[in-house]
């Protein structure tokens, strides 16, 4: 009766368990990668939420400036700064964010001024996601593969 194992049992099991690997850690980054995605969506669709009530609340023209560069936005209203909010959740991997327009102005009735609709794509490797902003003022997101 043996108490240990072969070399060849433990070089067998390495083999199962780093096939194993390779196949679990590229959805989990995927997962991850999703995760980051929709959460920097759900905080700029707050922040866009934000501004339309802040313009409805003081009856006054409101301004959300986007920070591609930095994933952040800005609010404004005449002067004063309402709110400067990071959108990233996670610093260390930072998404990008792609604008049609870098500001959006929201009326003193909650309507965004401009010809068109705002439309703001957030990735982060495979993962993407659609903000938009229609012309009445609503936001609207929706999740991409």
């Amino acid at each position: 009766m043996r108490n240990g194992h072969t070399l060849w049992e433990l070089v067998a099991a390495a083999a199962i368990m780093g096939s194993m690997a390779s196949i679990v850690i590229p959805s989990l980054t995927r997962l991850r990668d999703h995760a980051a995605i929709r959460a920097t969506a759900a905080a700029l669709r707050a922040t866009m939420a934000t501004a339309r009530d802040a313009a409805l609340t003081r009856a006054a023209p409101a301004m959300l400036i986007l920070n591609t560069d930095r994933t952040s936005a800005l609010i404004l209203i005449d002067a004063d700064t309402i709110l400067n909010q990071p959108l990233d959740p996670s610093p260390e991997r930072r998404s990008r964010m792609i604008a049609s327009r870098d500001t959006v102005r929201y009326g003193p009735t909650g309507r965004a001024f401009g010809a068109s609709n705002t439309t703001v794509i957030v990735q982060l490797g495979s993962a993407a996601e659609t903000v938009t902003v229609s012309r009445l003022g609503r936001v609207r997101g929706s999740g991409q593969e």
